[in-house]
């Protein structure tokens, strides 16, 4: 039943008056039903999307813990394996030599020679010479080696030293 306009001024029968009156509970009823169902709704919607943000941040958290733990591993790694030489644990070495660890071998001249080459596993790593002809041209290289590669030369005659790297185990290289 609609609302029935009254005229200001007018007398309305209690019918009339009952009728609007009832018209108006039912809309207001109706409407507040309406907004306790939307926000039912709302309240279903929140409650799913702050359950499935709880499950992401958790999972994202999960992540990062294990990239924290990946990037600890590495720095681990990383800080463990310095590849700079240890000089201060050098030895001279003479030819062929047999690399016993990850290190470094300096190849120089030690006197008046001529030009001679340095293999390792047989490929050629260097070339250096000595005092030539009353002019001073000496050459040395250091160059990086790893266990079990095998160092010779074209002739021996020269300055040989092995370096193992900083931070590499304890290695006790034997003095030629």
């Amino acid at each position: 039943m609609p609302l029935t306009t009254i005229t200001y001024g007018s007398l309305a029968s209690s019918s009339v008056m009952n009728n609007n009156f009832n018209y108006l509970d039912n809309r207001i009823s109706t409407v507040s039903d309406s907004l306790t169902s939307g926000n039912a709704a709302i309240y279903s919607s929140i409650s799913s999307l702050s359950s499935s943000i709880s499950e992401q941040t958790a999972s994202i958290a999960s992540d990062i813990e294990d990239l924290e733990d990946d990037l600890s591993e590495l720095r681990d790694d990383f800080d463990g394996q310095n590849n700079a030489p240890d000089y201060s644990l050098g030895v001279g070495i003479t030819m062929p030599y047999t690399v016993e660890a990850d290190g470094y071998v300096y190849a120089g001249v030690n006197g008046i020679d001529n030009m001679r080459y340095v293999f390792v596993n047989d490929n050629p790593v260097h070339g250096h010479c000595g005092y030539s002809g009353g002019k001073g041209v000496y050459s040395g290289s250091l160059f990086r080696v790893s266990t079990g590669d095998v160092v010779t030369v074209e002739r021996e005659k020269g300055l040989y030293y092995f370096y193992p790297m900083k931070g590499a185990s304890s290695v006790s290289v034997e003095q030629s």
